[in-house]
């Protein structure tokens, strides 16, 4: 996981707590708030907020003394936006998810009753069935699909899979239309997916869903690993880290509404 290492420069690192704190706070705060949450000495956070006033990425309200993001902070978001290439984020998400747990990890859109893989970062012990991006395999028995089909509106599942003989895997694949159906509402429920040994003996991976920024769901993030060694613990780190790191993709693409578990 990151390690949280001692700033290098201590006013850098003021000026973006400051920043941080105004533009994450529910409700505009006032100095005082911002002083006693953050620590700062009075007499540096007002020449910090002077400063930021200035620049414009901050606005007081002058009657009410509470301070919120201004217009240079919400142009530079926008412009960020713009600039962002999806293929890209997603490729560094999955290199970034796989360095940090040491997993080999995915990402994946839906096609059809299908899974297309767009991005693979391999680990040290490559626990996968993908060889190449491009692959496609079933979605039923994948943990991407699997967050995928949740995403989608009953007509349009019942579109894809009614009628369709379900492959089986391993013993663990879920081939009942029905308790597939189950699953989906829990994993939509839950905001993420884990397939235990669905396509491969052996091997658990856990996927989260990646946001547009209308919040429709548009690809999937996700984690392979063996199943040798993981405990609830352990498991429900690799969970919350997959869907931080979705989440994060989906901020950059323009989606502000909170998935992190």
């Amino acid at each position: 996981m990151i390690n949280k290492k001692k700033p290098n420069v201590k006013s850098a690192s003021r000026v973006l707590d400051v920043i941080e704190y105004i533009a994450g706070c529910p409700k505009p705060p006032t100095f005082g708030v911002i002083q006693e949450n953050l620590g700062i000495p009075k007499s540096s956070l007002s020449y910090l907020l002077q400063d930021l006033l200035m620049r414009e990425y901050i606005n007081i309200d002058e009657e009410r003394k509470v301070y919120y993001a201004g217009l240079k902070l919400i142009q530079i978001g926008a412009i960020s936006m713009n600039n962002t290439n999806i293929l890209r984020e997603i490729a560094l998400a999955t290199k970034k998810l796989s360095k940090e747990l040491n997993v080999t990890s995915h990402a994946a859109i839906l096609d059809g009753r299908f899974v297309v893989y767009i991005a693979k970062s391999q680990s040290t012990t490559d626990f996968s069935l993908v060889t190449n991006i491009g692959f496609r395999i079933p979605a039923h028995a994948t943990a991407v699909g699997k967050v995928l089909l949740a995403a989608l509106l009953p007509d349009d599942f019942l579109m894809r899979l009614q009628n369709v003989e379900l492959e089986r895997y391993t013993e663990h694949t879920i081939i009942s239309l029905k308790k597939l159906q189950e699953d989906l509402v829990t994993i939509a429920k839950n905001g993420y997916a884990i397939d235990y040994q669905e396509i491969i003996p052996g091997g658990i991976c856990i996927a989260a869903p990646i946001c547009d920024k209308t919040n429709k769901v548009f690809a999937a993030l996700s984690a392979t690993l063996p199943v040798t060694g993981i405990d609830d613990e352990a498991l429900g780190k690799i969970i919350a880290r997959v869907c931080f790191m979705a989440n994060c993709v989906s901020m950059r693409l323009g989606n502000f509404n909170e998935k992190i578990i």
